[in-house]
């Protein structure tokens, strides 16, 4: 979609060189949690176990019905880089309640009902490894990491996924998601995720060290004499404060800012008339100048969408018009009704480009996701027609809940009917 040399982007730009093109914010910051998950092996070894939990607990309905002995009202998640809060859901039974799963999985080891089989020592062994994994300090640093820093994205996917959110409110967003990735890659966030990672050790009863075995390599043959061999990090707390901590921030944090780049860049293009109200107590050689910008943008050859001089006149005068601080879609709508449209064509123009610029997709991701759930193993031989009317009946459910079908069969029934009454 966003290929610039030869994708669609490129194609629709050949079309419309005026036109703009804007990710889907809410997957674009999921991406960013890919990057983030993917950049350090201690990350990607984490995510391995809590998804490992999960395939152990559910593959097996003895095993099931021993999680839920401990979590009667909770269940373990699996993950999946598509799904936008699978990790945060994946990981919150985890961040509060790792002693009862510990428990649960030492329980399945120390049964005396499965010992006697091959299968049941082969689960008790998977069992016994878990339970090592989640049982290490390391592990349990990782889990609160993940957990704030999840924590804290999910709030602005959230929002970015709201129909009424604009460019100017999505911007926002990323600017404080970003600086608060920023305030805890420091010594004083680290300390504070040790603290709370202290706490669960404590329920555990392990030690609280970064102690891990030590692995012996191979020595590389020099080039040149004059070369120094590297000095490797040897606190453990220091090299996994710098190999994860840091760089899992480092990584979330540049990816924001690359991925949000493009819509930074349009929100400077419109962002001075998301308060056209207030305009007027602003110099006007500033005004002017954010209307020529504008007019540059909106220009291809000798086609411009609107003037700079006149845009600017109209934003000084509508200003003074309005009667309160209100929003761009309340300012178009005001026009509407005061039939100003004839007056003041270049803000509408405006106005019309920058609230038919999309911030997210949502809806139309989760159209995507129903597909999965609606064609299925058992109904692979479905023609289109039939999937386009189920599709359509899953994705509008509120209004379709409400439809009184026998009604709607009776009536189709009439219209279908061969038989002629005599």
């Amino acid at each position: 979609m966003k290929g610039k040399e030869n994708g669609v982007q490129r194609k629709i730009l050949d079309i419309n060189p005026r036109a703009f093109f804007i990710p889907c914010s809410a997957h674009s910051l999921n991406l960013v949690v890919n990057d983030a998950c993917k950049c350090s092996l201690d990350a990607i070894s984490f995510f391995g176990v809590v998804q490992q939990i999960y395939s152990y607990f559910s593959g097996s309905l003895s095993r099931w019905q021993v999680f839920r002995s401990y979590f009667p009202d909770i269940t373990v998640k699996s993950l999946n880089d598509t799904r936008w809060e699978s990790r945060i859901n994946a990981l919150k039974p985890l961040r509060y309640n790792l002693g009862k799963i510990y428990d649960a999985l030492m329980q399945i080891f120390e049964d005396p009902r499965i010992q006697t089989t091959s299968v049941g020592n082969s689960s008790r062994n998977e069992a016994k490894g878990l339970a090592n994994s989640i049982f290490i300090f390391k592990f349990m640093v990782a889990l609160v990491s993940w957990y704030d820093i999840l924590f804290k994205v999910n709030i602005s996917n959230k929002i970015l996924q709201n129909k009424k959110v604009d460019l100017n409110v999505a911007t926002q967003q990323l600017n404080i998601t970003k600086n608060k990735l920023v305030k805890m890659r420091n010594d004083e966030g680290f300390q504070r995720i040790i603290v709370d990672a202290a706490e669960i050790a404590k329920e555990l009863e392990t030690v609280t060290n970064f102690e891990e075995k030590h692995v012996g390599r191979r020595r590389k043959k020099r080039q040149f004499d004059y070369e120094t061999q590297d000095e490797a990090l040897q606190d453990p707390k220091e090299k996994f404060k710098v190999e994860f901590y840091f760089k899992i921030l480092d990584t979330a944090i540049k990816s924001i800012a690359e991925r949000f780049e493009q819509m930074r860049q349009y929100n400077s293009m419109f962002g001075f008339l998301h308060d056209i109200y207030s305009i007027s107590s602003k110099s006007l050689a500033e005004l002017l100048k954010n209307c020529r910008n504008l007019e540059k943008i909106l220009t291809h050859g000798s086609q411009k969408d609107i003037s700079a001089a006149d845009l600017c006149n109209e934003i000084k005068v509508l200003s003074g018009r309005l009667p309160q601080q209100i929003t761009p879609h309340e300012v178009l709508t005001f026009i509407v009704e005061q039939r100003l449209i004839d007056c003041l064509p270049n803000i509408c123009i405006s106005l019309r480009k920058l609230l038919t610029l999309p911030v997210s997709v949502a809806s139309g991701e989760r159209s995507f996701s129903k597909l999965k759930i609606i064609k299925n193993y058992l109904r692979s031989t479905m023609l289109q027609e039939r999937l386009v009317g189920l599709s359509i009946i899953s994705i509008e459910h509120e209004k379709s809940s409400i439809l009184n079908l026998k009604e709607i069969v009776k009536t189709f029934a009439t219209k279908k009917a061969r038989k002629i009454k005599i």
